[in-house]
């Protein structure tokens, strides 16, 4: 803009003395008044605005140039400014592309710490649960210990347990004061009355009487119904029906009993100062089936002799319900040793000690596993060792019971040889206990004169001489003496014998016991379940512990399945015991298929679970066994499966509650 100002001054200026000095000199050329002499000043004049003329046009190129220059300026400029906004891009590309990064980086930085909390909780809550079932171990160890050092005490003072009103008593004052409660009740599922309602058969605490408590009996049903604890701290009153006991519970805890892993009642513990929410559900079921195992085996337990009859035929009908070859065998062993004893004039009361030792004999044998004891072939050395076990199992056994006591060296000792080359202890002569010795003579006679899978009953006959034959070496030489006088003159018929015949249908054991019902549990001491027939809940956490070491060794994980029924408690109410104990048999019947498949191990984990042990089982497989468990048992009762792996530092119990905790 200032060029083209300067421009038109110059243009005006040379055009303005240019024409002045053209006509300067037109006035001069033409007779004006200057024309007479010569004028520099108008030639320098005329001169002056032909320079300015030309100072104008070589300032006009010049502007022109530096117009061109400026353009060319704008031109590189405008290039300049795209390159740079193109750079300016890219870099803006860039900072968009590390900022998505940024922003992935931040979202997968929040899915890990996501995770990593859920790991957290998971491994808090298995933490949870680990202690809980350390919790829950120690407390049964610690109640069972309590209960049997009360069972024992009323031995002591009762010479037995007396009247069987006692134990229900001592169980529910127990157990009230193992949970701190005030009051007590405790149900019975057998409901003699009729009524529809549990029966009450003890109570402790209550001011009125609970018997018809509408509070209690509703708490009762919803524990049949769910198979589960129910606890309340301010449990609503009934309007209907409501009693002045009702008004008496503050807060209440209702734990189911289970006897030999059925339903047998329930203990309605009340009024605990901050209620009863510190106790888990593992360490109060811990509780419910250390009761229901004192309550089975005092239920009928009335004075001594009928106490310990009644024990000696429950056991002997378990032994040969596990091993139907041996029935009939024990009866036959007390027949012939009550004919020795009374050759031999053994004073009564150390002739009922031996006779009721004999018919205890193999009852170890209940501790020994089906598949060995009804193998149809001679057995293995490996299986013979397994079945030697049994006189040390059956004299743990009966050295619980007091009354049975006196008989426990007779049992341990049987299968001891006169020369000293017996088991367990290898005693010789009169080192073997004077009822060993008989009883073990009786037992081999019963034993080759019987039928068995893989060889031919041995006549009577030729029994005896083979008797006579191991006199001295495998038998006492005086007993196998008498013994076979005995038998010779009055051979082996099928009278049983009529003095144990009397005193079991003693009318006072008769009148105590219902029909077909045992007098003494031994649940705990089987490896397998009477009602699956499926291992134990003990089997079950044995090989999962050895399992674990194994693991540990090998570096070889294992699994674990369990198998839970979720309908079963609304089963037992609605269509019976006896419907509910069918579901339980046909899962257990899916889970056996499934491990005879994989050469797995199916256990009866107790009440209405079951599980699965594998070997070399991972995480994946286990959830795989998992989905084929239920596949194998659909159409049946519905039930929830969970799963868990062996993981280094693992134990057997972790690995269940783990298996436990995943159940959904």
């Amino acid at each position: 803009m200032s060029s083209n100002k300067y421009g038109v001054v110059w243009i005006s200026v040379a055009v303005l003395t240019f024409l002045v000095a053209v006509a300067y000199t037109l006035v001069v050329a033409f007779g004006g008044p200057a024309s007479e002499g010569y004028d520099p000043a108008s030639l320098l004049f005329g001169v002056a605005g032909l320079l300015a003329l030309v100072g104008w046009w070589w300032d006009r190129s010049r502007i022109a140039e530096a117009r061109e220059e400026a353009e060319k300026g704008r031109e590189q400029l405008a290039a300049e400014v795209q390159k740079r906004e193109a750079e300016l891009g890219g870099v803006r590309d860039e900072i968009g592309g590390v900022r998505r990064e940024r922003d992935g980086l931040r979202q997968e930085k929040v899915r890990l710490e996501s995770n990593l909390e859920a790991r957290e909780g998971e491994l808090e809550r298995e933490r949870y649960l680990r202690a809980r079932s350390q919790e829950a171990r120690e407390a049964e160890r610690g109640w069972n210990r309590e209960l049997q050092a009360e069972v024992m005490r009323m031995h002591r003072e009762l010479g037995a347990l007396g009247d069987p009103g006692d134990v229900p008593s001592m169980v529910l004052r127990l157990t009230k004061r193992l949970l701190g409660a005030e009051k007590g009740l405790l149900l019975s599922r057998e409901d003699e009355d009729s009524d529809g309602n549990l029966d009450l058969i003890s109570v402790e605490g209550f001011e009125n009487d609970p018997e018809e408590s509408a509070i209690v009996q509703r708490f009762a049903d919803e524990v049949i119904e769910n198979d589960q604890i129910i606890r309340e701290d301010e449990p609503q009153e009934v309007e209907e029906g409501s009693t002045p006991a009702d008004e008496e519970i503050q807060n209440l805890v209702a734990i189911p009993i289970y006897i030999q892993d059925e339903f047998g009642g329930v203990i309605v513990c009340a009024n605990k100062e901050g209620g009863f929410g510190e106790y888990d559900e593992d360490v109060l079921l811990s509780l419910g089936n250390q009761a229901g195992a004192v309550l089975k085996n005092g239920r009928l337990q009335g004075e001594l002799r009928s106490s310990y009859l009644a024990t000696v035929r429950v056991l002997g009908e378990a032994l040969e319900a596990k091993d139907p070859f041996l029935r009939g065998h024990s009866e036959e062993v007390s027949g012939y040793v009550a004919a020795v004893a009374d050759r031999l004039g053994v004073e009564p009361l150390r002739r009922e000690q031996l006779l009721f030792a004999s018919l205890l004999h193999d009852v170890g044998k209940i501790g020994i596993s089906e598949r060995i004891l009804l193998k149809p072939a001679a057995l293995t050395p490996e299986e013979t060792d397994i079945v030697k076990l049994h006189p040390r199992i059956g004299y743990h056994i009966v050295q619980q019971v007091p009354a049975l006591e006196p008989m426990a060296m007779g049992i341990l000792h049987h299968h001891e040889r006169y020369d000293g080359y017996g088991y367990p202890s290898g005693l010789r002569g009169e080192e073997i206990p004077f009822e060993a010795r008989i009883i073990c003579v009786a037992d081999a006679f019963s034993a080759m004169t019987a039928e068995r899978p893989y060889r031919r009953r041995t006549s009577v006959a030729g029994a005896c001489e083979e008797l006579e034959h191991h006199a001295g070496t495998q038998f006492d030489p005086e007993i196998v003496r008498v013994f076979v006088e005995e038998v010779r003159s009055k051979p082996p018929g099928d009278d049983r014998l009529r003095e144990l015949e009397d005193a079991l249908e003693d009318p006072e054991l008769q009148a105590r016991r219902k029909e077909g019902e045992p007098v003494l549990g031994y649940g705990s001491l089987a490896l397998t379940d009477n009602l699956t027939m499926l291992y134990t809940r003990r089997y079950l956490h044995e090989t999962a512990q050895a399992e674990a070491r194994r693991s540990e060794m090998r570096g070889r994980p294992f699994g674990v399945v369990l198998v839970e029924l979720t309908e079963i408690g609304r089963t037992n109410m609605r269509q019976g015991y006896a419907a509910g104990d069918e579901e339980i048999r046909a899962v257990a019947r899916g889970l056996q298929r499934v491990a005879a498949r994989i050469g797995g191990t199916a256990c009866r984990h107790g009440g209405r679970r079951l599980a699965l042990v594998g070997s070399g089982v991972d995480e994946e497989h286990a959830r795989r066994l998992a989905e084929e468990i239920a596949e194998e048992i659909a159409g049946g009762p519905p039930v929830r499966v969970g799963s868990s792996a062996w993981r280094p530092g693992d134990d057997g119990e972790s690995v269940i509650v783990r298996a436990r905790a995943g159940i959904a």
